[in-house]
């Protein structure tokens, strides 16, 4: 049933859209391109209570010889603050797949997660959960893309609750500074965001740390997305931006 639910906002989303944004970017790991990612956000014109939130994201052909990565999701949110109302994800690292999708009821305070890839496994196997929520939740990339439509200034601090398969945990994004930023799209003096942890502990696993800088104008375009990893520093820059 949640599958379908899914499917069924998925596609007349996608039928019936405007105010489309369109973020491509080159994927960098220790300052090789290893692939593309592309965000699509379009805004529901039946109901624009909902925007829809496509994130692909493929390794190249070279690197898929020696490790393959696929990143497919689909977010529903909110149109007003892009909390998060369903989510369907497929990711593959190598030899490592999962796919999983969720649909948030916030008059029922659950979130209802299902993981396709145990449906085929021993039956006694959980392969369903009901996630109990206080209050609204996010997935973090639709967090990034909100942060577009604040004002921001430096010396700010916003706090989210973030949901990622069976986990809610609790986010803070401060403004740092401001610093001039080059990519192959735009140079641009940027507002530095950073998030972290509410907790004090490390956000990312292996002491993982994340910066995100947004063009200092009325557009706020993300424009350089950066992870810090165990093995070094994945990177998301900005090549073109689309605005329909």
């Amino acid at each position: 049933m949640i599958r379908y639910f899914i499917y069924y906002i998925i596609f007349f989303g996608v039928l019936f859209t405007q105010n489309t944004q369109k973020f491509i970017y080159k994927t960098k790991f220790k300052s090789l391109k290893v692939g593309t990612t592309e965000i699509t956000i379009k805004k529901h014109e039946s109901n624009n209570q909902q925007t829809i939130i496509m994130i692909e994201s493929f390794s190249n052909k070279l690197i898929d010889l020696i490790y393959k990565l696929r990143h497919h999701a689909t977010l529903v949110v909110n149109d007003d603050d892009y909390s998060l109302l369903a989510t369907t994800q497929k990711i593959q690292q190598g030899s490592y797949i999962d796919s999983y999708n969720a649909t948030i009821n916030y008059d029922e305070k659950n979130i209802y997660y299902k993981n396709f890839l145990l449906d085929s496994m021993e039956e006694d196997r959980i392969t369903e959960y009901i996630i109990p929520i206080d209050g609204k939740v996010y997935d973090p990339f639709a967090i990034v893309y909100y942060l577009q439509n604040l004002k921001l200034n430096t010396n700010q601090q916003h706090i989210f609750n973030y949901y990622s398969r069976q986990n809610i945990k609790s986010l803070k994004l401060e403004v740092l500074n401001t610093e001039t930023m080059s990519t192959p799209y735009i140079t641009s003096t940027c507002y530095l965001v950073v998030p972290h942890s509410s907790d004090g502990q490390y956000l990312l696993k292996n002491k993982g740390e994340m910066k995100i800088w947004y063009t200092a104008d009325s557009k706020q375009i993300p424009i350089k997305i950066q992870q810090k990893m165990r093995h070094g520093i994945m990177e998301l820059v900005l090549i073109n931006y689309i605005e329909e």
